[in-house]
């Protein structure tokens, strides 16, 4: 990385950061468009000397947008967005302005397209952000009714590949441990979602369910329950259990998997063994699981079950604490946990990539109005009527520059010669002229 770059990427972050520290402000709307006529004109202008001026479309986009006329912003951006779909800002606009317009499954559709926005972009995590919040949203709509019609669900919901992992529930008095039981789960399901022949209900989905369930005072799961626990999910086989950690940190788990199907509900699986050895525990009952379904593992399956993100226990019980701020909806404190995790393992990719999402989620994840401020604070929202500023130029420059670098860079041999092209350019170059001579 050169000079250059580190200084230009620098520049970038701490405008952008300075930005962010603004966030506070509220979103800022203006219902008068006519205060943009003459802005709004002159963009038009550019569409009209060319039609394929994706910039002044989305320019045109985002005033409507920020004056509240969603239709016809929606119109500028789509036309943006049909001329360069890589444009971070007209995506998020657009996104958005599906959401002003209560279309939350189109918002989704732009705002899902985060991954491919360079991600030293602020849209980036605020698309990022609005997704996961979205589709939590959309998660917890779709558990409402599925409750409000469980009368009605069909047995035939429950397919015997489907398994849903429920989060063990803790028994002991030691606060430390209790955010353990998510990310056992979690493990499980991550293990057990490695074999083709078996289909595993996400993490999120079954938290969405289970909040919902929990509102509603849903009975507690056993195996009176079992059956109406299984058409929520669609779930033929559901893991659920128990777990403590005794003096001496010695750890019990006691597990059971149900085939609410053929209805056969075996006791718990117990095992015990020191808290050091936690992962060696749960491949166990991984293996234990499959082998008692009758499912053969090919080797490729049972090398990657054998796969452990972290065996630094410190960094997976952070880990596991920031799972549980996540459902929580502490998303800065979630992130902190993440973030701790990774330093704790810096080979713990999971961590890393976990922090991330929490990191979008505290800047994007409360309500659309949030999300939209703190775009405007980094990115100022465009003035009326007041002419494009050099310095405008620059910091549009620069932002532009942040957001697209190593979007398009691949990487290969350097076959330059910058002293034959300096010749060929400028002719010879001359000897150095000589230093000044000495007083």
């Amino acid at each position: 990385m050169n000079r250059a770059w580190k200084i230009t990427r620098t520049v970038f972050l701490t405008a952008l950061g300075a930005g962010l520290l603004l966030s506070c402000a509220a979103v800022r709307f203006s219902e008068d468009i006519s205060a943009y006529e003459n802005k709004i004109q002159a963009l038009e202008r550019k569409v009209q000397a060319d039609s394929a001026n994706a910039s002044a479309l989305r320019d045109l986009g985002v005033i409507y947008f920020q004056t509240q006329h969603y239709a016809q912003a929606k119109d500028y951006l789509q036309r943006a967005f049909a001329l360069d779909k890589r444009d971070a800002k007209t995506t998020f606009y657009l996104g958005m302005t599906y959401e002003f317009q209560d279309k939350i499954r189109l918002a989704v559709l732009f705002h899902e397209r985060y991954k491919e926005v360079s991600r030293l972009s602020l849209y980036r995590r605020l698309m990022e952000g609005r997704y996961h919040r979205l589709t939590t949203e959309i998660l917890r709509q779709e558990a409402r009714q599925l409750l409000a019609e469980i009368d009605k669900l069909p047995l035939d919901r429950m397919s015997p590949q489907a398994i849903a992992v429920l989060p063990l529930r803790y028994q002991g008095a030691d606060k430390k441990y209790a955010p353990l039981g998510k990310g056992i789960s979690e493990m499980l399901i991550g293990d057990l979602g490695q074999v083709r022949q078996l289909k595993l209900l996400e993490r999120i989905r079954l938290q969405a369910l289970l909040d919902e369930m929990t509102l509603a005072q849903h009975p507690a799961f056993d195996q009176s329950t079992a059956p109406s626990y299984g058409k929520l999910m669609s779930a033929g086989r559901i893991i659920a259990g128990t777990y403590n950690v005794l003096p001496q940190e010695k750890l019990q788990v006691d597990v059971l998997s149900w085939n609410i199907l053929s209805q056969q509900y075996p006791a718990a699986a117990t095992q015990s063994d020191l808290l050091q050895n936690l992962f060696r525990m749960e491949k166990d009952l991984v293996f234990k699981f499959i082998a008692g379904m009758g499912i053969e593992l090919t080797p490729q399956e049972r090398e990657k079950i054998q796969f452990v993100p972290t065996k630094n226990l410190q960094a997976f019980l952070a880990y596991c604490q920031g799972l549980e701020s996540e459902d929580g909806g502490q998303f800065n404190a979630a992130a902190t946990f993440y973030q701790q995790a990774k330093q704790l393992d810096p080979g713990f990719e999971l961590a890393g990539s976990k922090a991330e999402t929490a990191q979008s989620l505290s800047e994007a994840g409360g309500n659309k109005e949030e999300a939209v401020t703190v775009a405007q604070n980094a990115d100022p929202p465009i003035s009326p009527g007041a002419p494009t500023s050099q310095a405008d130029l620059i910091t549009d420059r620069l932002r532009n520059l942040g957001e697209n670098v190593g979007s398009n860079f691949v990487p290969g041999r350097d076959n330059r010669e910058p002293v034959e092209e300096a010749d060929r350019a400028f002719g010879e170059l001359g000897k150095p002229p000589a230093p000044p001579p000495r007083p």
